[in-house]
């Protein structure tokens, strides 16, 4: 780790206190669970697959990441605030699909440290992360471009405040500690989600319908913003506190992955994701 992201982590770790003696401390707890995950950011660690058509080709974007819990703990007069640590990584792909042989054109990695807290209807999160981008090997075969070296380290923070029961929103920012190839550092984004009553669908399963919005602006392509908008279905299973949605979204803007950050696409998809 360089040494500013080594400044960074001290400086997250310096701003979460300890907890008092008569607060109770949990080692691995479920993961994003404090500050919820972002439903429409298509670059929030999860478990999903979604289907599009994109250039005339059938597409698909594979995202296997998954969030551990290390640490929770309780600060606060009446133990009002809610602290945790956790550990992600997910790997995010695409596939050119059909025809018998899915083709693997690019994967991004990436690894975080989250901070996360919560105060009654606000919640925030602080992390450090990497990110890295590869082209795959049938994509090099079929277009002969070996892409570049595409490898970022920064910092980011998200508030977030649920504003009733049924809409949530939050805003923050990314500031890149280093940066290869682009050097503009700078990410701001925001959004908002609106989550129905249960539809009384079944008397074992919460199923409520759902609709969220997510803006990205990238200083590396002038800040021209990214719109990614999905809705659908949740499924809940209370037993284990995971759920399941169903969804359908529509992206426009510049390229979510690395290696085609400068390049601008538009599609429909569908996909499932898993809340673990």
């Amino acid at each position: 780790m360089r040494p500013n992201s080594l400044a960074v982590l001290a400086l997250l770790l310096a701003l979460a206190p300890a907890a008092a003696a008569d607060d109770w401390v949990q080692s691995m707890p479920k993961g994003q669970e404090v500050f919820a995950p972002l439903i429409a950011d298509p670059r929030e660690i999860q478990l999903s697959a979604s289907y599009y058509r994109f250039n005339g080709h059938n597409d698909a974007d594979v995202a296997l990441g998954r969030s551990w819990g290390l640490l929770r703990w309780r600060t606060g007069i009446l133990s009002d605030w809610l602290w945790q640590l956790d550990l992600e990584g997910m790997a995010y792909s695409r596939f050119q699909i059909g025809g018998g042989i899915n083709e693997f054109e690019t994967v991004d990695f990436f690894a975080n440290l989250p901070l996360e807290i919560r105060k009654g209807p606000f919640s925030f999160k602080a992390s450090l992360y990497h990110e890295s981008s590869h082209l795959g090997d049938d994509y090099i075969r079929d277009t002969h471009n070996l892409g570049y070296r595409y490898s970022v380290e920064g910092a980011r923070g998200l508030a977030s405040v649920d504003v009733n029961r049924r809409l949530r929103v939050y805003g923050g920012a990314i500031w890149l500690i280093h940066s290869i190839p682009a050097p503009q550092r700078w990410t701001l984004q925001s959004g908002a989600e609106l989550t129905s009553a249960d539809l009384h669908l079944s008397s074992r399963h919460p199923m409520r319908l759902f609709l969220a919005e997510d803006f990205q602006s990238h200083e590396n392509v002038q800040w021209n913003p990214n719109s990614d908008t999905v809705g659908g279905l949740r499924v809940e299973f209370p037993e284990t506190r995971r759920a399941i949605r169903i969804q359908f979204g529509y992206f426009t803007g510049h390229s979510p992955y690395g290696q085609f950050y400068a390049q601008k696409e538009h599609y429909a998809d569908f996909g499932l994701a898993f809340e673990l």
